[in-house]
């Protein structure tokens, strides 16, 4: 997973990606690294990238997106924030639910194995 250390990466990030999953979180956090190995062996099967930023080292940047809590998770689908976690949540529904939203974008297929359009 590739780490952000400055805004201007995030919003680049947010402008060029189709969809990515932006996880905060904390090297004193156990679930924020549990979790960051997850979304990133995800985003590998999916047409999602994944990001990290390490609130201690860029709290701007968790301030700036309300972030109070980790683990912390924010998904972009073409520029828009579309999901949004933080704190006790299901890494499965929200892995879940990013996956109806890229099917929803037209950017990954549905378990039909077709894009969703006729």
């Amino acid at each position: 997973m590739i780490i952000l250390q400055d805004m201007a990466a995030y919003e680049e990030t947010c402008r060029r990606e189709q969809a990515v999953i932006m996880q905060f979180g904390s090297e004193q956090c156990g679930p924020c690294a549990a979790i960051q190995h997850r979304i990133d062996a995800w985003c590998r099967n999916h047409a999602c990238s994944a990001r990290y930023i390490d609130i201690e080292a860029c709290p701007d940047i968790a301030a700036q997106h309300d972030i109070l809590s980790v683990p912390a998770v924010i998904v972009y689908v073409q520029g828009h924030e579309t999901l949004r976690q933080a704190g006790y949540f299901s890494l499965d529904d929200m892995l879940a639910r990013t996956a109806q939203y890229l099917e929803l974008a037209g950017l990954e297929e549905n378990e039909n194995g077709t894009d969703g359009t006729e």
